[in-house]
């Protein structure tokens, strides 16, 4: 059963390391991490609002690579708008359209 486990956690992870937005996703919440070594806080907003300016500032660059494909930079754009979507969305307490209400 253990080798079970071990092949499908390699299959797993050969799957993220090949997706670009979980190497996007990766690569900003590293830095925010690294940007708050040592730095003792539970101010989630601010975490927020350091990873919406990371993510920002990664994303402005990537689209002005022009060695970047114009499919991932679409695909980078859809996926920043989703998340400053769903930031607003959590900053005005409102719903989110994709979840069922309770």
């Amino acid at each position: 059963m253990t080798s079970v486990v071990k092949k499908s956690s390699r299959q797993v992870d050969n799957i993220l390391l090949q997706s670009p937005l979980y190497q996007f996703k990766r690569d900003v919440l590293s830095l925010v991490a690294k940007m708050n070594q040592g730095v003792i806080t539970t101010d989630c907003e601010m975490l927020k609002k350091q990873t919406m300016y990371v993510q920002s500032q990664l994303l402005h660059a990537l689209t002005h690579d022009p060695s970047m494909p114009g499919s991932f930079k679409i695909l980078l754009m859809e996926y920043h708008a989703k998340s400053v979507r769903a930031t607003l969305i959590d900053r005005r307490g409102e719903h989110s359209r994709d979840e069922p209400e309770k």
